[in-house]
């Protein structure tokens, strides 16, 4: 008697699978409607390397909005605190220079919830190009003070990571697709 080949069951009927069932890798037939349907859809389309579909607000322009309401808030925040005490104690220039960031801040925090809603970016990266500058003013300003400049690096990420979002391929495509230049 010969060995069977390998892989194969010797009860197995010959011929192929049973009548109404599918062949091993097949997919299942549907389901009737109204038999056990789930009403699923199929998954969309993966829309590739270009982004997302037509119309659709790509996540860098939300995550630039967001980083401009945020870093707004908390440069609004904490200017305003610092403002109490920039005149009196660190002198006239220092506290000009807090209360022209407590009034970009507040200008960040609007134009980036604009941007959110799917208005123009323009202002939002304007703004961050003037905050970067400031931020290059008081830096210099602090160093002739003696002051640390480590501390105000990070004023220079941030509006930095704004611009990077903004002037990014895809943005611009969204952006073009939605009639609005910046």
């Amino acid at each position: 008697m010969s060995s069977p080949t390998p892989g194969s069951d010797p009860n197995a009927p010959q011929g192929g699978a049973p009548q109404g069932q599918p062949a091993w890798g097949a997919p299942p037939p549907p389901p009737a409607p109204g038999h056990g349907s789930q009403g699923y859809n199929p998954a969309p389309a993966y829309s590739g390397p270009s982004g997302p579909p037509a119309g659709q607000k790509p996540g860098m322009v939300t995550a630039a909005g967001i980083i401009g309401i945020v870093w707004g808030a908390l440069g609004l925040l904490f200017g305003l605190l610092a403002l109490s005490v920039a005149f009196s104690l660190l002198g006239a220039v220092y506290g000009l220079l807090v209360l022209i960031s407590v009034v970009l801040s507040g200008a960040l925090l609007y134009a980036g919830i604009l941007v959110v809603q799917g208005k123009s970016p323009r202002l939002l990266l304007l703004l961050s190009y003037v905050s970067i500058g400031i931020n290059l003013l008081v830096m210099i300003w602090g160093a002739t003070q003696g002051a640390s400049v480590f501390s105000s690096l990070l004023g220079f990420i941030v509006p930095g990571v704004i611009v990077f979002l903004l002037l990014n391929a895809q943005t611009k495509q969204y952006y073009a697709s939605q009639g609005i230049s910046y």
